[in-house]
């Protein structure tokens, strides 16, 4: 192999903290390490405005600690969620499906990472959320999920598992 060096530093592949587009790229279906239970992984790219993207990965874990992470998710997708359904996730119907999400920054080994904060509700065509009332002059609701709820079991869902 041949090749030309650089003195370049490492790119950062990660975007500002805010609330993104992400487009699930790669999902597949696994067991945790830690608990033994079924497991989503996502690899998700995420674009800003500008167009710069990011990969970033998110894990979903079929035990009870962590089904509000898949309910908020599910949301994202536009399910309707009820309580004590039971439901199948197929890792292959998900990719290519574009959701929104809150993104924030974390430092790992030196580097910033992005990671999904909270999961968020689909917007509407005319850019309001549709989640909950109270409703805009549109008809379309204004208020979205707070994000602190959404992601207040954060810790229990993330990587390594």
């Amino acid at each position: 192999m041949h090749y030309t060096s650089s003195n370049e530093a490492p790119k950062s592949y990660h975007l500002p903290a805010g609330d993104y587009s992400v487009t699930i790229v790669e999902a597949s279906e696994t067991v945790s390490r830690s608990t033994g239970a079924d497991m989503i992984k996502l690899t998700l790219d995420a674009e800003a405005p500008d167009g710069s993207t990011a990969k970033l990965f998110d894990y979903l874990v079929a035990s009870p600690s962590s089904a509000w992470k898949i309910d908020a998710f599910r949301r994202a997708l536009g399910h309707e969620v009820v309580q004590g359904e039971p439901v199948e996730l197929a890792a292959e119907d998900l990719i290519g499906r574009t959701l929104r999400a809150r993104l924030k920054v974390e430092e790992f080994n030196g580097r910033s990472n992005n990671k999904v904060e909270a999961w968020l509700a689909p917007l509407a065509a005319c850019g309001h959320v549709s989640t909950s009332t109270p409703q805009a002059a549109c008809g379309h609701v204004t208020t979205s999920v707070p994000a602190a709820a959404a992601a207040k079991k954060e810790d229990v869902a993330n990587e390594p598992f």
